[in-house]
């Protein structure tokens, strides 16, 4: 595309360049984040401003040379921001790169390093964002509006954690942006199938900033979701993002800034990372109506070695973050799904977002979860077992493959209360964990699908106390031996 320099506010000339970073001079009104462009259109993003030059970083794959022109134009760049995203593979420059339909006209700015809405204009977190997924949303529950860490090592599962998460949230009507940071073509490919087929009309897109890119690209990318995720919430929709993954993003933060030239810090990281990063992740938030409404939950993901997460990318996140999840590739390895090792996870907002059903019961599970692993490591030691020993190892096995499922597979909140509930009554007291094991399926559907159990469903969404909640379920005692003998 080309641009006509005779349109420009000011025309500068680079006068020397290092790769996709160059320098300009003759740009006076240029403010940092502002898209200047070249006369074949090739555009650039300043970076930082000195009294003699402009330091800019390429956009486009183009070969600087000293003495090339550019112009600062008179509009901003622009976005097309609207449901015409929904289904869609984007760049982060807003372009469609899926082969689909071309977008409308931009009409919204690019902004790239907007200020975190203030205190006043956000409200407390009162609704839970449920992921399908009965471990997080029982013992780790994640509210919408707050910033969960994803961390652990390569092969641990938490791609097919965040895919599930995200097909979740179509029946739930969350709006869900999936950020690529230097991911591969062939995961872009993966994810896109995953998440952008099924329900008509979902409201997930993907935004792809590709290993194979310039690192520009992928610098900016995250800021390009929350400018995306922010029109949607001011519209007074939730929205979900993922960030997948910022010890990339960090690493080409990292190359960006020793290109500049700029002194190095912590293990070569740019000085200025933590802020980089924790100043997106405050953009998340519920808001006060007079902001739009809405809320942003955001979550980011950081590949660690095997279980260190002691480096300086993990160690930021989790200051600027309301908790973690910490995924194993062990636990991956045996099978277990989620891989996520309950014990080193951490939530700091979503209980207050449960109902008081679903907080007793986590507080009585974790209890009891804490009981059977210290017993079980005690076992080792001995051969005979007291029978309240023998009775801690088989409910805590048994809370344990209640908390399990296969990827791919949701369960709706208010059926994960009752099966995990069921741990706890007397219909499994007398019954081998194998017997649990081989109904559970069964059970699952008929509390799912059952009219006779639908007020357990009920219940566990009215919030009622636990222990009320359980003597419910023991009056349906009879109904669960039906359904296991059938």
């Amino acid at each position: 595309m080309m641009a006509d320099l005779t349109t420009a506010r000011e025309i500068g000339f680079v006068t020397r360049a290092k790769r996709y970073v160059f320098f300009v001079e003759g740009l006076p009104s240029a403010k940092i984040n502002d898209i200047i462009v070249d006369k074949d259109g090739n555009r650039a993003l300043v970076q930082s401003l000195s009294d003699s030059y402009v330091m800019a970083l390429a956009l486009d794959p183009v070969y600087v040379r000293a003495g090339t022109r550019y112009m600062l134009p008179r509009e901003p760049y622009l976005l097309a921001l609207g449901d015409h995203l929904f289904g869609r593979v984007i760049n982060s420059l807003g372009e469609p790169i899926d082969g689909g339909k071309s977008f409308p006209v931009g009409d919204i700015p690019l902004v790239l390093d907007a200020d975190a809405p203030g205190i006043e204009l956000r409200v407390p977190v009162k609704d839970q964002l449920y992921t399908g997924c009965t471990l997080v949303d029982t013992l780790l529950p994640i509210a919408t509006g707050q910033r969960q860490l994803i961390f652990g090592g390569d092969h641990a599962g938490k791609s097919s954690f965040l895919i599930d998460v995200v097909r979740h949230q179509k029946a739930a009507d969350f709006v869900s942006i999936y950020v690529l940071i230097g991911k591969s073509v062939s995961e872009l490919g993966r994810v896109s199938r995953e998440i952008l087929t099924g329900k008509e009309g979902a409201k997930v897109m993907i935004i792809a900033a590709l290993s194979d890119q310039l690192p520009s690209r992928i610098a900016i990318a995250p800021s390009v979701g929350f400018a995306i995720a922010e029109h949607f919430q001011k519209q007074g929709k939730d929205v979900l993002v993922i960030l997948d993954d910022l010890d990339a993003h960090a690493k080409y933060l990292r190359e960006i800034a020793l290109l500049e030239e700029r002194l190095p810090g912590r293990e070569s990281y740019p000085g200025d990372l933590f802020y980089q990063q924790a100043h997106l992740m405050e953009r998340s938030g519920t808001f006060v109506k007079e902001h739009g409404g809405g809320s942003i939950t955001t979550l980011p993901v950081v590949a660690t070695e095997a279980q260190n997460f002691s480096s300086i990318i993990p160690t930021n996140l989790m200051s600027c973050t309301d908790g973690h999840l910490m995924f194993v590739p062990e636990l991956q390895g045996q099978g277990i799904y989620p891989a996520i090792n309950e014990e080193r996870s951490v939530t700091r907002m979503g209980r207050q977002a449960q109902t008081l059903t679903q907080k007793q019961l986590s507080a009585r599970v974790r209890l009891h979860l804490s009981k059977f692993r210290q017993q079980r490591e005690y076992s080792q030691f001995s051969v005979q077992l007291k029978d309240d020993v023998r009775a801690a190892l088989k409910l805590g096995e048994m809370l344990e493959y209640a908390l399990r499922q296969n990827p791919g597979d949701t369960i709706p909140a208010d059926a994960q209360v009752p099966l995990v509930a069921l741990t706890l009554t007397p219909f499994l007291e007398e019954k081998e964990v194998e017997f649990f094991v081989t109904n559970k399926e069964k059970l699952r559907k008929a509390i799912e699908d059952d009219p006779d159990l639908q007020e357990l469903r009920a219940g566990a969404r009215a919030g009622m106390p636990l222990d009320a909640y359980l003597s419910l379920m023991g009056s349906k005692h009879d109904v669960f031996e039906k359904i296991c003998h059938s």
